[in-house]
């Protein structure tokens, strides 16, 4: 069984990012620092733990407001659903590889009526000229994770900030991967990259390694109504730790490690892309993601994939992405504390002799 194999590895590539730990360890980690911080498992969503890890990250994203909710899924839906009441209109501006057209059993519309339309183009992020009018508002994915964590540069984000304002259409940030922007932006704060945005979305648990959560930041009106909207969708946890104070626990030491997290990945990107067989998106890197574009059907990569976890001891993927009807299909890599600290040139090799493995199997006539 793949679980069987992974476990057999001694590089683990696939999520979680970050060093693994055991839930006994993760707990009294947890415990510890609650210890040390004073905080008491909060019995409600008003608690310090809360509020204090709701006002870090509004103030991390310059907005006057912030609140948690335990998945991503719900905290956008929230925020589409806000914009749209406001509005007056059900249109919401998708990119084609928005995670709410991919990934959510589009919960938009079958729990809040909303009417996607999808602009720009799959492999380019949403630029100045794809935005419409009469939106209740566009959402805008920074990084876009199935770009490879591709970033518009400077210049064509504010075009499209300005151009929205002469539309008078509202920006939401999808900013699950928000955290590993500022190197790309030459250091600019989360504050600038965000300002123009009425509201952002952050994720907790992808780069950051807290077990759940997200949060949404906006006007203290769009908060007030976010806090409603996450009763109505169930959020309102009766004890939501560990998750609080884990996030609380991690957020300033995976922000403190970020930069280094890009710099490697900007190093695998450039070890990598001289493979046959292969590209790497984008090169060099824009975050601490990156894609490996592969010629291949999912069967072929999967098989390869395990093949290279028997001969190298290296897992490089839970799965596959087969999102643009077939060929290529995409691996991805996120780097944080595990390929940080792996021997790069087994990550190469792993990598050349998937490559290799696609290649023979390619090569054999068809069924």
């Amino acid at each position: 069984m793949s679980s069987d194999l992974r476990r057999s590895c001694t590089i683990d590539l696939a999520y979680p990012y970050h060093q693994p730990d055991t839930p006994s360890q993760r707990l009294r980690a947890v415990a510890d620092y609650m210890e040390a911080e004073g905080l008491d498992a909060d019995p409600s969503l008003n608690g310090p733990a809360a509020l204090r890890l709701e006002g870090k990250i509004a103030a991390l994203t310059g907005m006057p407001a912030a609140a948690w909710f335990p998945t991503g899924v719900m905290a956008q839906c929230a925020a589409a659903r806000i914009h749209a009441e406001k509005s007056g209109s059900r249109r919401v501006l998708l990119h084609p590889s928005s995670h709410l057209e991919l990934h959510e059993e589009n919960a938009h519309q079958h729990l809040h009526a909303l009417d996607p339309e999808i602009i720009g183009r799959w492999g380019e992020p949403v630029r100045a000229e794809d935005l419409v009018p009469g939106a209740a508002c566009a959402f805008v994915e920074l990084p876009q994770r199935h770009d490879g964590g591709a970033l518009p540069d400077w210049a064509t984000l504010q075009a499209l900030k300005d151009r929205a304002a002469e539309l008078d259409l509202t920006l939401h940030m999808d900013g699950a991967r928000l955290w590993s922007c500022r190197p790309f932006y030459e250091d600019r704060s989360y504050a600038e990259i965000v300002s123009g945005f009425a509201s952002v979305y952050v994720s907790l648990y992808k780069d950051i390694g807290a077990p759940i959560g997200a949060v949404l930041a906006g006007s203290e009106d769009f908060i007030r109504q976010a806090r409603i909207w996450r009763v109505r969708m169930g959020g309102a946890l009766v004890a939501p730790w560990p998750a609080l104070p884990d996030a609380l626990r991690l957020i300033d030491k995976r922000l403190e490690q970020m930069p280094g997290f890009v710099a490697r990945a900007s190093e695998l990107a450039e070890a990598l892309s001289g493979i046959e067989g292969l590209s790497v998106e984008p090169s060099p890197a824009h975050t601490n993601l990156l894609n490996l574009r592969l010629d291949c059907t999912h069967k072929v990569a999967m098989a390869a994939r395990d093949t290279v976890a028997r001969e190298h001891g290296v897992w490089l993927a839970n799965n596959v992405w087969d999102l643009e009807g077939g060929r290529p299909v995409v691996l991805e890599i996120t780097v944080g504390e595990r390929v940080a600290s792996a021997e790069l040139d087994r990550i190469v090799a792993a990598v050349r002799s998937l490559a290799d493995a696609i290649a023979r199997a390619n090569s054999q006539p068809a069924d």
